[in-house]
């Protein structure tokens, strides 16, 4: 363990491929997606409706977002970036200590240089770094600045750190904003790649509605997703579903926004928890013998389903404290979905006898 704020700089600098994946394209685009977590938190905490990211030719990145990415509590202004774009060895008071975690230090010290311009109505606030340390020379002050207030953060992977060439994996960039770009329905992200001079723009007025759709391999006639969200305790838990005539996408699941592609307790709480309010609605139509047996196959082979949990910063880190933070995680996920979707097609006579058919439980 790190004891103090330099010796943490020096040990991400000894291993960057450590702290980012590695030092080749993934571990440039890995920096980048620090200032997109970034971006969501602006979009949640500050109101943001404009978000951008621009890889410049000759290897850089530069971040903007208009608005003040945090809410401002008393006593603290932009000069408390000072602090946050330091490696810190223990826990900051506030700020960007919370979930999701955003290490600005880490990108910090990984970049050489990196220009910081950050303003509100009374105050501007520029600063250059080289290597994670605080330049004498001054910082690039050409970022636009379209709001009353904002941040403009510009970087460069470091090249004694980085392998040549000096691009970034404009895929995975694209992707992950895309996914981004719904968990706030109305916020704007732009991806601007120099190199190709290529420009894509995200706007999703439905939010995961709309990357529901998105994703559905089959049309969706004349079905809409169902959405549905809540928070129950430190846990949040956004979904979208919608069944179709043709195969499905299945479950694409995200977790502290990170795509999670494994059986986590998030996606085994959905399918039980989708089991769960078959079963009662086959039950409610006399078929209680069925609703116990019946196979979920189908069911899940016409479904795309978009899902969406978070969890607050915690100290589940331990080995006997995260095994119960799963089981609080599946639980919780299964209560709702199976009380959300259960509501839905009690609702909607058509579409339960819909699902129903298309699970083969219901003559076609």
């Amino acid at each position: 363990m790190q004891n103090s704020g330099e010796e943490l700089r020096r040990a991400i600098r000894r291993r960057p491929g450590l702290y980012v994946g590695d030092t080749g394209p993934f571990g440039r685009s890995s920096l980048v997606d620090l200032l997109l977590t970034l971006g969501f938190v602006a979009a949640s905490d500050g109101g943001a409706r404009e978000i951008s990211v621009s890889l410049r030719a000759d290897g850089s990145c530069r971040f903007c977002v208009g608005l003040w990415p945090w809410k401002l509590q008393g006593g603290t202004s932009v000069v408390q970036l000072e602090t946050w774009l330091t490696p810190q060895a223990g826990p900051l008071s506030a700020g960007l200590w919370q979930s999701p975690f955003v290490d600005l230090g880490m990108l910090c010290a990984l970049s050489s240089p990196l220009d910081v311009v950050a303003w509100t109505e009374e105050d501007t606030w520029c600063r250059r770094y080289r290597e994670g340390l605080a330049g004498q020379d001054h910082s690039d002050d050409t970022a636009p600045r379209t709001s009353k207030s904002g941040l403009c953060i510009t970087f460069t992977p470091d090249a004694s750190l980085f392998e040549p060439p000096p691009c970034f994996d404009v895929p995975r960039l694209r992707e992950r904003i895309e996914a981004l770009s719904a968990f706030h329905p109305g916020v704007t992200w732009a991806l601007r790649d120099e190199a190709t001079g290529t420009e894509a723009r995200f706007l999703r007025e439905e939010g995961l509605a709309d990357l529901c759709r998105d994703l559905a391999p089959s049309p969706l006639g004349s079905q809409n997703p169902l959405c549905f969200q809540a928070k129950v305790g430190k846990l949040s838990l956004q979904l979208a579903l919608v069944w179709t005539e043709g195969p499905g996408r299945g479950v694409v699941a995200w977790a502290n926004l990170f795509a999670r592609n494994d059986t986590g307790p998030h996606r085994v709480g959905f399918r039980q928890g989708m089991r769960e309010a078959i079963s009662a609605r086959l039950a409610r139509r006399g078929a209680a013998a069925r609703a116990r047996r019946f196979d979920a196959t189908a069911l899940f082979e016409h479904l795309t389903a978009v899902l969406h949990i978070q969890v607050e910063k915690t100290d589940w880190y331990l080995m006997t404290r995260e095994r119960l933070a799963s089981e609080q995680v599946q639980s919780t996920v299964t209560r709702l979905v199976a009380q959300w979707v259960e509501q839905a097609l009690a609702e909607d006579p058509k579409l339960e006898a819909f699902v129903l058919k298309l699970a083969g439980l219901l003559p076609r």
